[in-house]
């Protein structure tokens, strides 16, 4: 928890830093960030919790750079995690996403691009979190399908 902190004070900090045109342009930008880190709440699934709900999609340590792989819906999580039948494993997280870059894309494309930014928005409501210390799992979903 306390790791999850100090990471969303740090984004608030650099947010603040940047917010020192005289014109506004860049306080609207990142208002967000400055009050709250721009956190969110995401789903990510684990996959069968059969098989201890791990399908190894929480981490994506053979590619250029990490990113953790968050959505903003349920559905979207669980297709992501193999979707299938049976008992499956789903976190709810705090995530601080910071500054987010919007595109789509494929994935190593998207991590290649990433300088300046925490994390990148996708599609259907995927969000690429590049820090660990900005994911905080808050509830554990098992359920049915």
């Amino acid at each position: 928890m306390s790791r999850f902190e100090e990471f969303r004070e740090a984004v608030k900090s650099r947010a603040a830093d940047s917010v020192v045109d005289s014109e506004g342009k860049n306080w609207e930008e990142n208002a967000r960030c400055v009050a709250d880190g721009n956190e969110v709440m995401q789903f990510h699934c684990l996959g069968s919790a059969e098989d201890g709900g791990s399908h190894g999609g929480w981490l994506f340590p053979e590619r250029k750079g990490s990113a953790i792989c968050t959505f903003s819906g349920s559905g979207g999580a669980h297709e992501y995690g193999g979707g299938g039948k049976g008992k499956q494993a789903m976190l709810v997280c705090r995530v601080v996403a910071g500054r987010v870059l919007k595109q789509i894309g494929f994935l190593d494309s998207l991590l290649d691009k990433r300088v300046g930014f925490d994390s990148v928005s996708g599609e259907n409501g995927e969000l690429l979190v590049f820090d660990s210390r900005a994911v905080l799992p808050c509830f554990l979903i098992i359920y049915s399908v």
